[in-house]
């Protein structure tokens, strides 16, 4: 029997996840989330295999993972494959690449 009682997921939670460019040859993600436990929760989930796995890039391709947890921020950086506005290159301003880390997120219990 069930309480009826629908859970949220932890992607619900997240006030802001953003992909942007952190100069030519970095990709960096923003996770920004609205209270002390979910970011801990968020935090403690992370590590630079798990996200190395979910962009299929080399560990030490995973730069940093830091936090500021006065904002309840997560901040992670990657080596882009390609240098920003490189021939083959399609996302010149890195902003569409976030999808990975949703998909690792939300494989976070919340």
């Amino acid at each position: 029997m069930t309480s009826g009682r629908k859970t949220s997921s932890i992607m619900d939670r997240i006030h802001v996840l953003r992909s942007k460019n952190a100069g030519p040859f970095t990709l960096t993600f923003d996770i920004v989330l609205g209270n002390e436990d979910d970011f801990a929760r968020v935090l403690r989930s992370l590590d630079r295999k798990a996200v190395a796995r979910a962009y299929a890039v080399p560990l030490e391709d995973v730069t940093s993972i830091s936090s500021l947890a006065r904002l309840n921020a997560v901040k992670i950086c990657i080596k882009r494959r390609l240098p920003a506005g490189h021939p083959g290159d399609s996302d010149c301003y890195g902003m569409n690449q976030e999808e990975p880390l949703a998909c690792l997120l939300r494989d976070i219990a919340g």
